[in-house]
C-alpha cells in the first residue's frame, strides 16, 4: 500500500495591534464668507431696455446683478426707487428713459432726483455672497489626545482677504424672456483684515466704500458705490468616537 505524507494545515492568526490613536475621521475647516454690497445708485443717462410689449411692462423694471460675489437673483440686488408691486423692498427703475417721449425727463412720475430729471436710490443692499474654505482639513491623519487640538479659526487674526478688483454687471429682468443688459460697473479692489478671532471664527469686518472707476456704457450713466464684508467661521468637526476630546 502506498503511503501518503499527511500535511497538517495550521491556521495563522494575524493580530493587528492598534495604539490609542484613531484613524483620521471627520472634517474641520475655517470657512471665509465674503459679501458684496452697494449703495448710492444713480441713473442719469439713456436706458431703453423696458420699452416694448409683453413680456415688457414699460417703463419700470427690476434690476439685479451678476458680480464677483455671485449671480443674478430676482431679489433686490440693485434696488431702485419706485415701488409698484410685490415686496415693499423690491423697488424698480425707469428703464425706458429716451425711446418713448412720455417717459422723458423732467417728469416726477418717472424720475425722483435733481428736479425729476434723474433717478437715485441710496439704501445699502447686498448683491452677492459666497464662501470658501481658507484652510485644508484640520483633522489630523491620526487622532490622538496627545496631539494639539486643531486651531479652527483661531489663527486667522491678522489675515487679510482681498478682492483685487470688483465689478457689477446690471441686468433688467424680463422673465420669462431673457434678461437685458443695462451696464457693467467696475470698481477698485477691496480688502478686510481679520481680528479678535477664536476657534469658532472671526467677527464680520467691513472694507471702506469704493467709488466706481469705470463702466462699459457711458450713455447709460449708471453709478454706485461698493464695499465688501468678510467673516470667518469654523465648519465641521473631528470625530473622536466619544473616547476623549481636547477640552
Amino acid at each position: 500500500m502506498r503511503k501518503f505524507n499527511s500535511i497538517l494545515l495550521i491556521p495563522i492568526l494575524i493580530l493587528v495591534v492598534t495604539s490609542s490613536a484613531m484613524l483620521h475621521a471627520g472634517e474641520l475647516y475655517c470657512t471665509v464668507t465674503l459679501k458684496g454690497q452697494n449703495r448710492n445708485r444713480t441713473v442719469a443717462g439713456a436706458v431703453n431696455v423696458e420699452c416694448g410689449a409683453w413680456p415688457h411692462s414699460a417703463p419700470f423694471g427690476n434690476w439685479d446683478v451678476f458680480s464677483n460675489y455671485g449671480g443674478v437673483k430676482d431679489t433686490d440686488q440693485f434696488r431702485g426707487w419706485k415701488w409698484l408691486d410685490g415686496p415693499p423692498t423690491k423697488k424698480q427703475w425707469n428703464s425706458c428713459t429716451t425711446s418713448v417721449p412720455k417717459y422723458h425727463p423732467p417728469n416726477c412720475a418717472y424720475y425722483n432726483a435733481n428736479g425729476c430729471t434723474t433717478q437715485a436710490s441710496s439704501a445699502t443692499v447686498t448683491h452677492g455672497v459666497y464662501s470658501y474654505r481658507y484652510s485644508g482639513n484640520q483633522c489630523p491623519e491620526y487622532l490622538d489626545p496627545d496631539n494639539p487640538p486643531p486651531p479652527g479659526c483661531s489663527n486667522m487674526s491678522g489675515v487679510s482677504v482681498t478682492q483685487s478688483s470688483n465689478y457689477m454687471t446690471v441686468y433688467e429682468l424680463d422673465r420669462p424672456d431673457s434678461d437685458d443688459l443695462v451696464e457693467t460697473l467696475y470698481f477698485p479692489g477691496t480688502s478686510v483684515t481679520f481680528g479678535s478671532c477664536n476657534y469658532e471664527g472671526c467677527p464680520e469686518r467691513t472694507s471702506s466704500w469704493a467709488d466706481m472707476s469705470s463702466s462699459s456704457d457711458a450713455w447709460a450713466d449708471v453709478e454706485a458705490e461698493l464695499r465688501m464684508k468678510a467673516k470667518a467661521q469654523v465648519e465641521g468637526y473631528c470625530d473622536t468616537g466619544g473616547e476623549w476630546d481636547w477640552d
